[in-house]
């Protein structure tokens, strides 16, 4: 294991990669390249057997083996327009029609590569994944507090087949001509504040203090008899927005919707670009307001989209504008 400083390997090196399609995989410049906060993709292993009765108090050793494994984990980073680009169609699951992104029959595969270690020998590949599913999230900031609640963070949720780590018979070698990671105008990320004035819910504009919108790929990985998945069956989509709103005149109206639902949208805009995500039929089951402390009536609006049979639209679309 390469050290740093005289220490443990760190994370900071960590070097993160993404590449569509089905394996194998060829790794070079033209490699999506992105900037992560954490990611925690891992071979999951299984100890079965050794249960047996023996007439030992004892589990016997010779009676255990190594069983069908899992491969699957997260990662997360602040989403831009730019980021948002490349990654939905893995998030939404099609190639995008111009700017718009549209849910298909069939979810896009991806191959993944993150590099562990400040040495080339500890890259980790991840082989023909797919997203389970994924979690935008942000709030405003308390009057001065620490951090930044207001970037957008994207938390992408991945399942994969198979894993090839660095001490395989054949590993797999980070490029020698890695890419760049992507900068200028497209790459500054998104905040909490860029959907200011564009939050809509049932044709009136709204403003919220937190919001968190989730897309969750109805899955079932099978298994034939390999130790690695042999597929990973799709058969459609949730999809939930949460938001926390004042609780005013302005906002009655979202208490006690009609189960008809209505569309409802969040844009997101940075100059010229601007990301709007648009739900086709949100449904809001009603949650009264409480009392959080002496300063605020807490108010939440928790609902799941539904596509629209009359008019065959799924229950998201995404719009993805790049700086003009």
């Amino acid at each position: 294991m390469a050290t740093t400083c005289g220490g443990p390997s760190v994370g900071v090196f960590t070097r993160f990669l993404i590449e569509p399609g089905a394996s194998p995989y060829t790794w070079d410049s033209s490699s999506e390249r992105y900037e992560v906060l954490a990611e925690n993709f891992q071979r999951h292993g299984r100890l079965i057997g050794g249960q047996g009765i023996t007439g030992k108090i004892y589990r016997l050793k010779s009676r255990v083996r190594q069983g069908g494994y899992y491969c699957y984990g997260q990662f997360t980073l602040n989403p831009s327009v730019g980021y948002f680009n490349t990654l939905l169609p893995y998030l939404v699951g099609t190639e995008g029609a111009g700017d718009t992104f549209t849910p298909g029959n069939c979810l896009n595969v991806f191959g993944a590569l993150p590099w562990r270690d400040d040495d080339n020998d500890k890259a980790w590949e991840y082989k023909d994944g797919v997203v389970a599913g994924w979690e935008l999230e942000a709030r405003s900031p308390e009057f001065r507090e620490q951090g930044a609640p207001d970037l957008l963070a994207l938390t992408v949720h991945c399942i994969f087949k198979d894993e090839t780590p660095p001490n395989a018979g054949s590993p797999v070698a980070w490029p020698s001509s890695e890419p760049s990671l992507p900068t200028g105008a497209d790459y500054y990320p998104y905040i909490f504040q860029d959907c200011s004035g564009a939050v809509t819910l049932q044709s009136a504009v709204r403003s919220i203090y937190a919001m968190k919108l989730e897309c969750w790929n109805r899955l079932k990985p099978r298994y034939s008899n390999s130790l690695t998945l042999s597929s990973i069956l799709y058969a459609g989509k949730t999809v939930r927005l949460g938001l926390v709103l004042p609780y005013d005149a302005t906002n009655d109206d979202l208490y006690n919707q009609s189960y008809v639902g209505a569309a409802a949208s969040i844009r997101f805009t940075l100059g010229t670009a601007y990301t709007q995500f648009n739900l086709t039929n949100l449904k809001v089951p009603p949650e009264s307001p409480y009392t959080k402390d002496e300063f605020e009536i807490y108010f939440e609006n928790n609902g799941e989209s539904y596509g629209d049979e009359a008019t065959d639209t799924p229950e998201i679309t995404v719009k993805n504008v790049l700086t003009t």
